[in-house]
Formats: C-alpha cells, sequence, structure tokens
C-alpha cells in the first residue's frame, strides 16, 4: 500500500493479526486462518507490519496466543475453525471475517467496525 494510503488509515492504536496469502500489506486476506501461507501483524499505531511464515512445526493456535500477548486486539481471515475461535475467545482477540481482499483495506474496514 503506497505512503498516503496508509496514512488514510484511522489510527486507532490496534495492532491486527491477519491471515494472508502474502507477506505485504497488498497481499490478500487468506480464506481459512490455519492454512494461510503467512501470519501478518499490522500495528495501526506505528505503521509496522511483520510477517509469519506457516510453515512446518507452527501452530496456528499459539499464533493467536503469542500475537495476544504481544498487543493483537482483532484478527482478520477468511474462516477460523473451532478451537482457534476458542483460542481468540480465550485472549479476548476479536475475530473480523474478510477473504480475498488486500489486507491494507481489510484493516481499514475493520478500524471503521465495518468487518
Amino acid at each position: 500500500m503506497p505512503t498516503d494510503e496508509r496514512s488514510k488509515l484511522k489510527r486507532n492504536k490496534m495492532k491486527y493479526l491477519i491471515s494472508s496469502d502474502g507477506n505485504t500489506i497488498e497481499s490478500s486476506v487468506s480464506s481459512h486462518f490455519g492454512r494461510a501461507p503467512f501470519f501478518l501483524v499490522y500495528d495501526d499505531e506505528t505503521r509496522t507490519l511483520e510477517a509469519r511464515e506457516n510453515g512446518d512445526g507452527v501452530d496456528p493456535h499459539l499464533v493467536i496466543r503469542d500475537t495476544a500477548k504481544a498487543g493483537v486486539k482483532k484478527m482478520i481471515c477468511g474462516g477460523i475453525g473451532p478451537h482457534a475461535y476458542q483460542v481468540a475467545e480465550r485472549f479476548s482477540v476479536e475475530v473480523c471475517v474478510a477473504s480475498g481482499i488486500p489486507v491494507g483495506e481489510a484493516v481499514k474496514l475493520a478500524a471503521e467496525g465495518k468487518l
């Protein structure tokens, strides 16, 4: 996402965990959390994006737990299994559903309460 578009995103001091098909803010939100190729953490306050590949040995449930402990309050994914949803609830992470749209757009919609 170009800098001018990033500056349009409402700053709400929120961290988001996003299941993604790629490792950039232009990548699409993945259709299913646990099978996403990447997990992204977007920090709205600092405008930073961290990417973690979902490969061998990665437990998506622990990704939810660990990112929640690091301040994530919302996660964005196309779909989520019941156990992962329970983990999100346990750590007070709101689950927002979106799929096939760019990560940047999904974050903007989540920040506006439209997901």
